[in-house]
């Protein structure tokens, strides 16, 4: 074996290229010919060395080994050129076996169809993830059969990929979904029946899935905060809902006060996983709930509170005194805007703000945010109800004031002032035609106003104008309160109130705009997942219905968290939308003899699918499958 130098001219550039190949002459009917055994690319070696290089090479390809080893330079050279090899062979061999297993038939082109066209991207993604946190495993402990692990399988994705109704998710899985695909059972023909069974079932494991999934989570994507960010929503039930117990009527959150009610409150961790939830009737109040919750995520946590108890992190509308002193009672540590005004107190501060405050967060006017630390007074009031006081447990208070903030709540503001100021333009209006004269009509007027404007009316003062007799309303006058505009200097502005007195300011303002986590499930809960409206009567069903939303946010969260590691910060919504075009579909041929040949195939996924799926790692496992039908002449 010898090596040759090839050399090629560009004919556009007029540039030579020179190339080296490993030949060796062999005999042949026509005479000595000579045989390319490998391409060596170009050789930065000087040609006293091709002979050299050229006798390695010769002995590998062999099988040999050398008496004495080969220079280092041209062992590297014989690597590179061997690993090069490998995989032109390899390539050869895929060839050689697509080849082998090529199904070639006579078809007729005119005839092709296709048919069964189901959805298959959002189902690759739901399905990988529903593996990956091992539901299969969690259901198959709480003695699940395989039909009905498979059925929990097509609940459970089917919320995540199809939010609704159970109705609706039975009537997708026949009609539009490749999820029966995934697994052994027929789902196709499961009745709707089945759909609320399991889902009734899944609901009396539910301490033990919710256990199950908070430790597969917590080795899945590991963190290092210890806080529980805690918080209650409420979704509204079609009907009247007599015979359920759950549904009461209260204060919506969506302003439905035409319907009853049912309360989810749900705690999460700080990546916005599912810790706990819990179902409560529709009038439940917010702060008595916390003392329920953190008992029952004591006796069922798994772990959850073992070592150093987690730090709560709440809303004002939990945040009451009484709340605070139980939590400073039972050692935990907490991080909260107090629910009354208290920035009341900070008045000073808040007129030089943002002088003296430091920025921690935002660039362009109109988005900073500052915050000042300051220490509380050990026995300082913080309830509505000024006997009410906190324990001697050191605090520390972030004064806090966001532009942003200021001027969604001045414009809220001023357009309540100004339907305000419009009404009693109207009323004024009334009394001075002639039309309204009664004082007792007039003041019942005057306190529909009062009631309507709360917030805006208590910083004005509002009186009759009356004849001597006082029967008779003349006219009104109305004048603007000082208080009005200290209002204003409070507007954007609030106090955060933390055990971590050691903790730094821009610490604190961190751990709690965490809470916008728990906010964030809460809406993909109520947009993306079905969680409201609630068409079901019965107390069970109801508990379940929410309960299988909750278990496909477990889902929703572990995508989006795996797709932020990658740097991609797409929310699932965008995901399912991107991905709805990747179908899985039947295509028909006619053959020869009246054959009919049926291929089940997935379609191959375009550039936007592909990427999904390296970034989440995920695999079409669904087969090609065939069928030959003879055809009825």
């Amino acid at each position: 074996m010898f090596i040759r130098a090839v050399s090629t001219r560009d004919r556009k550039t007029g540039s030579v290229y020179t190339t080296h190949h490993l030949v060796e002459s062999i005999r042949t009917e026509r005479g000595p010919r000579q045989r390319i055994i490998m391409f060596l690319g170009s050789l930065d070696l000087p040609r006293t060395q091709w002979r050299a290089l050229a006798a390695v090479l010769e002995e590998r390809l062999g099988g040999q080994r050398a008496l004495f080893p080969a220079d280092p330079s041209l062992a590297a050279l014989a690597d590179a050129a061997f690993a090069q090899h490998d995989v032109k062979e390899s390539l050869r061999h895929t060839q050689a076996t697509r080849e082998a297993a090529a199904e070639r038939v006579s078809v007729d082109l005119a005839s092709v169809a296709s048919s069964f066209h189901r959805s298959l991207g959002p189902e690759l993604v739901g399905n990988a993830f529903y593996d990956r946190l091992g539901f299969a495993e969690l259901l198959a402990s709480c003695g699940l059969t395989a039909y009905q692990q498979d059925l929990a399988r097509a609940v459970i994705v089917g919320r995540l990929l199809q939010p609704g109704s159970d109705l609706a998710t039975w009537r997708w899985l026949r009609n539009a979904s490749s999820l029966s695909e995934f697994v052994a059972s027929d789902l196709e023909k499961v009745g709707k029946d089945g759909v609320y069974e399991i889902a009734d079932r899944l609901w009396l494991h539910k301490d033990a899935l919710e256990a199950g999934l908070r430790e597969r989570e917590g080795s899945l994507f590991p963190c290092g905060e210890s806080i529980v960010l805690y918080d209650l929503t409420n979704a509204h039930l079609e009907g009247r809902c007599l015979g359920n117990t759950l549904a009461k009527r209260g204060v919506s959150k969506q302003k439905r006060m035409d319907c009853p009610l049912v309360t989810l409150a749900l705690a999460v961790d700080a990546q916005g996983f599912p810790l706990f939830s819990q179902i409560y009737e529709g009038n439940q109040s917010e702060p008595a709930t916390l003392k329920d919750i953190l008992a029952r995520m004591e006796s069922a946590g798994a772990g959850l509170f073992e070592g150093q108890k987690p730090t709560l992190i709440m809303d004002r509308g939990i945040a009451t005194a009484d709340n605070l002193v139980y939590l400073e009672d039972q050692g935990y540590p907490y991080l909260v805007i107090e629910r009354r005004d208290a920035a009341k107190d900070h008045e000073p501060a808040f007129e030089q703000a943002p002088e003296g405050f430091q920025r921690v967060s935002g660039e362009a006017e109109g988005e900073r945010v500052y915050i000042k630390k300051v220490a509380a007074k050990a026995a300082e009031p913080v309830a509505e109800n000024a006997e009410t006081v906190v324990p001697s447990v050191p605090t520390a208070l972030l004064l806090c004031y966001s532009e942003g903030r200021k001027a969604k709540e001045r414009g809220m503001d001023t357009l309540k002032e100004q339907r305000w100021l419009q009404d009693l333009e109207r009323l004024q209006k009334s009394i001075l035609k002639g039309h309204l004269k009664d004082s007792t009509k007039v003041n019942r007027r005057i306190g529909r106003l009062l009631e309507r404007y709360p917030t805006v009316a208590s910083h004005y003062r509002v009186e009759p104008v009356a004849e001597p007799t006082g029967k008779q309303i003349t006219s009104l006058t109305w004048e603007r309160l000082p208080e009005r505009l200290a209002r204003e200097t409070r507007q954007g502005c609030y106090v955060i109130r933390t055990t971590h007195t050691d903790m730094e300011p821009e610490r604190i303002w961190q751990l709690y705009m965490t809470l916008t986590r728990v906010e964030s499930a809460f809406r993909a809960l109520k947009s993306d997942l079905g969680f409201r409206p609630i068409r079901h009567h019965g107390e069970l069903r109801t508990q379940a219905h929410l309960f299988i939303s909750v278990l496909a946010y477990h889902l929703l969260a572990s995508i989006e968290r795996s797709l932020n590691q990658q740097g991609d910060h797409r929310s699932w919504a965008t995901l399912h939308e991107q991905l709805a075009t990747h179908q899985r579909s039947t295509i028909s041929l006619r053959g020869e003899g009246n054959l009919l040949h049926q291929i089940r195939i997935s379609g191959n996924p375009e550039p936007v699918h592909q990427e999904i799926y390296r970034l989440l790692e995920i695999q079409d496992p669904l087969p090609r499958n065939r069928r030959d039908l003879i055809l009825q002449t």
